[in-house]
This record gives structure tokens, C-alpha cells and sequence, in this order.
């Protein structure tokens, strides 16, 4: 099979080329870069230069390909940004209809699901609060443009949580900042111990691998989470164990945030940045945890990753040495 990936020098884009690879498909690499990291130098990956923005290039990059892999993005911060993402994600999804490319595979993020008013939540959970900033609308309006092909598309789009592992130069800095403040103390909105959605990167793009092929994922909308019930004090404790420093959480409480935040969302639209910060005091002081029985039933998956400490001390290395 020939997988075409668009965003596949990226963090997770990366991480699901090697997946690919390693289960045996050819690879086609749809990005503005000149050359190939050299990892994949002597595997069989071809690198088609384009860009997002651009839809002639997109298709042309098609020819040949057996089903696409959208994992690639415009940089996202501003309202202009995401109608951007929008148009280039519905002009991929035509380009494929003319080309004859039946089947594409599209990464969500899991804050289209919004807040649940229950957990652990599911697919069908009811959000007790939606997200109104630009990312999500963005990939939530990209759903909905798949869910009206779905007579001419085969799809599956899969919502991912705040993804962890090596190569993210997020990650990275994060990292360096911890190693500062940690023992001086993380700012955090309430004391961390409410429930986080996660999942290792590796997970993520076996997941995102299998939605390829698994025939009961077709035209099914699924929350790739590790499943296990942790906080965002267990992943700080974590990342500060394996740096060899102290953690200290400065509480914020979430009453206090809210009216600046209110505040910032006022000042935000009126200089073309949805951030709506206000609801995402409630996203990190609220637990939110989803369940991931309906994605491991129909792809056929189980995160490998499941035990935080280990998983961590495994990227922090992975920085430590790339530095």
C-alpha cells in the first residue's frame, strides 16, 4: 500500500511515517521541506515538496497514493489562520474526490468533544460546555466536512488529547522551562490533581496507522486516549522525576482566572485571536477523562503506553540527547 501523509516531518506526522514504515507500506511525504530527515534516507519514503495552501500540488502528490493521511496543519493561532486550514482541508477532500483517492484518514484534536458532562465519556457523551476557539472550530468544521462526503468518502477522524513524546520542539522547551521553575514552582489552574486526557505519540500514530486499514473504523469518529486515569500533577511529578528536580505547584484557583481570562477573550477577538481562554480555565481545572473502548474494539489497537513514569523518563532522554 501507498500512504500519502501530509504533515509527516512533524511530531506526530513523523511518528506515523515510521509506523507506516515499519509495517511494511511505501510512503509518501507531502511537505515544504527540500529533503528528507535522514532517518528515512534509505527506507522507502518519497518526498513530494507543496504546500497546504496550494491544492494543485496537494493532488498531484495524490497520483499513485492507495489513501491519505491528514495530520499536517497551517500554523494555527488566528481566525485568518483557521479559515485557512479550513479552505485547504476542503480542498484536499475535493482533490481526492476528482483523483479517485477513496479513503483519508483526518487527526481531530479531542477538544471537539468539548467538556463532557460525564466521566469517563465516550464518543456519544453529551459536552457539557463546547470550545469556541479558532483550533477547535477549525477541526471541528473539517468533521463536518467529512461527515457530508461520507457518500463519496470513506473516512475516519480521530480526536486526539495532548500528545506526549520525543520529537516536539513544544516538548522541548517545555522541558527546559521545567528544569528552571520546577523546583520554584508551576503555576497551575487549581491544584493539578483533576483527571487528564493523554496519550504517547507512539499510540497515537499506531492508531492513526490502523485507521488505514480497519474496516470497522470507516466512517467513525474515535478518541484516541491512553484510557488511564491520571492527572496533570502526575505528568508534571513525572517530567520533574525524570529531570531530577523537585515539583512545587503554585494553585491558581479557577475563580481568579476567569474574569481576566474573560477579559483576554474580549481583547482577543477584537484582534482577530479566538483563544477563549475562559473555557479553558474549566478544560484544566475539571476532570476530563475519556474512555478509548470504541477506538481499541474497531482498530484493533492498545496503547502500548500506559505507565506514565517509565514513558517519561523515556522522553526526557530522548531531549536530553537530541541537545
Amino acid at each position: 500500500m501507498k500512504a500519502l501523509v501530509t504533515g509527516g516531518t512533524g511530531f506526530i506526522g513523523s511518528h506515523v511515517v515510521d509506523a507506516l514504515l515499519d509495517g511494511g507500506d511505501e510512503v509518501c511525504v507531502f511537505s515544504r521541506r527540500a529533503a528528507l530527515p535522514d532517518r528515512w534516507r534509505q527506507r522507502k519514503v518519497e518526498l513530494v515538496r507543496g504546500d497546504l495552501q496550494d491544492p494543485d500540488s496537494l493532488g498531484e502528490a495524490m497520483a499513485g497514493a492507495d489513501l491519505l493521511y491528514h495530520v499536517g496543519e497551517i500554523r494555527n493561532t488566528t481566525r485568518a489562520a483557521a479559515e485557512k486550514n479550513v479552505r485547504a482541508f476542503k480542498e484536499a477532500v475535493h482533490q481526492m474526490k476528482r483523483r479517485g483517492l477513496q479513503r483519508v484518514v483526518f487527526v481531530s484534536s479531542i477538544t471537539a468533544a468539548g467538556i463532557p458532562a460525564t466521566v469517563p465519556a465516550t464518543e456519544e457523551t453529551e459536552a457539557r460546555q463546547t470550545l469556541e476557539d479558532h483550533y477547535t472550530q477549525y477541526k471541528s468544521l473539517c468533521e463536518e466536512a467529512l461527515a457530508e462526503s461520507a457518500s463519496q468518502l470513506d473516512y475516519v477522524v480521530l480526536r486526539l488529547p495532548p500528545v506526549y513524546g520525543p520529537r516536539s520542539r513544544t516538548l522541548g522547551r517545555f522541558l527546559r522551562i521545567m528544569k528552571r521553575i520546577g523546583p520554584l514552582g508551576v503555576p497551575f489552574i487549581g491544584d493539578g490533581r483533576n483527571l487528564a486526557p493523554l496519550v504517547h505519540v507512539k499510540d497515537a500514530a499506531e492508531a492513526i496507522c490502523r485507521a488505514g486499514t480497519a474496516s470497522a473504523a470507516l466512517q467513525q469518529t474515535l478518541h484516541i486516549t491512553d484510557g488511564v486515569r491520571h492527572s496533570w500533577f502526575d505528568f508534571l511529578s513525572a517530567v520533574a522525576e525524570a529531570l531530577g528536580k523537585r515539583l512545587r505547584i503554585i494553585t491558581v484557583s479557577p475563580l481568579l482566572l476567569r474574569f481576566p481570562a474573560g477579559l483576554l477573550d474580549l481583547g482577543s477577538v477584537i484582534f482577530g485571536v479566538r483563544a477563549d481562554l475562559t473555557d479553558y480555565v474549566h478544560f484544566f481545572s475539571r476532570d476530563i477523562h475519556f474512555d478509548n473502548t470504541k477506538a481499541r474494539e474497531r482498530l484493533g489497537w492498545e496503547p502500548a503506553y500506559t505507565e506514565l513514569r517509565p514513558a517519561v523518563r523515556e522522553m526526557v532522554r530522548h531531549y536530553r540527547e537530541a541537545a
